[in-house]
């Protein structure tokens, strides 16, 4: 797609809240994603100068290209969270339509817009008219399984001035179960003249080379296959020495990023999805939960697995 005159194809690091910080970003940048979304950031934090809202802004690359994800659903915070965040110049701002967590909907935010697309429509103008980058729209099919309006939305996030759409295409009654319906990307796709990304169950570079296929979408926003696994932007199957590597790699820029008590903290969670389905990775993962230090999760790390190298 053409965004501010500069052409962004390929692989995009899709918005996942407590996951695409900066560090891990970075990371995924470096394997070959071409765009990578922050966290779900709140419009009203930033309205209200919540310190812990702005850090989500950060990166630890100045030169990455990054699209930032906001959340909200009244005008006057969603429209100062724009001006804030087009100050940073990033490549575009990404309006949540789609989150599925009930702490989000029971605030009618998130996927809550879909059941109000007049209001959806209104919320996104009044982004559009306060930003001076690019708008997007990420949503689901539907916010019930009985009332699939992805169409007339993505038509109505056009009219607004949204410069191109993403569509999960799962409603928000499902959550993340089922199947991902591709066919309502070829639907929406065919329904609107601006770019559409496609999303969904994209864990494998087959899969990539499928929904290229089946949607016509050459960009493809990559979420949970990503986990562990910043290889399936670069077309790569890792040795076990390569997710040590790059397990190790994250750890540093994690630490550098949030302190070493704090960024060990984060990397448990990693570590589990790095190392998933390696022999005694059960064990590792157990061992890196208990972890405290750099030097217990490399300690770990070559008890478990470097000896088998």
């Amino acid at each position: 797609m053409i965004i501010q005159g500069k052409e962004i194809k390929g692989l995009f690091l899709a918005p996942m809240a407590g996951i695409t910080d900066a560090p891990f970003r970075t990371i995924c940048i470096e394997h070959g994603a071409v765009l990578t979304y922050s966290e779900m950031i709140s419009a009203k934090g930033l309205f209200y100068d919540d310190q812990k809202t702005k850090k989500l802004l950060s990166k630890t690359n100045p030169s990455e290209p990054f699209a930032v994800q906001i959340f909200g659903s009244e005008i006057e915070p969603m429209q100062y969270a724009a001006q804030y965040i087009s100050s940073l110049n990033p490549v575009l701002i990404d309006i949540n339509m789609g989150c599925p967590v009930s702490k989000v909907v029971k605030n009618h935010e998130g996927s809550a817009l879909m059941k109000d697309i007049k209001k959806a429509y209104k919320l996104t103008k009044a982004v559009v008219d306060a930003s001076s980058v690019p708008i997007s729209v990420k949503f689901r099919s539907g916010f019930e399984k009985n009332n699939l309006n992805y169409v007339e939305f993505g038509k109505a996030m056009e009219s607004a001035g949204a410069s191109c759409i993403t569509l999960h295409p799962r409603t928000r009654d499902m959550f993340y179960s089922g199947e991902a319906d591709w066919t309502h990307i070829i639907s929406l796709k065919e329904a609107v003249s601006i770019p559409v990304i496609a999303n969904g169950d994209v864990f494998t570079h087959k899969d990539i080379e499928d929904i290229r296929k089946k949607t016509g979408c050459f960009d493809v926003m990559i979420a949970r296959g990503s986990l562990g696994n910043p290889w399936i932007f670069s077309n790569i199957i890792p040795t076990t020495e390569q997710r040590i590597k790059v397990f190790k790699h994250h750890m540093d820029l994690q630490i550098e990023y949030n302190g070493e008590k704090k960024g060990i903290m984060e990397m448990r969670k990693h570590g589990a999805w790095y190392f998933k389905g390696l022999h005694n990775s059960a064990k590792l993962r157990d061992m890196i939960f208990k972890a405290e230090t750099k030097q217990d999760v490399v300690n770990c790390i070559e008890s478990v697995l470097e000896k088998e190298i």
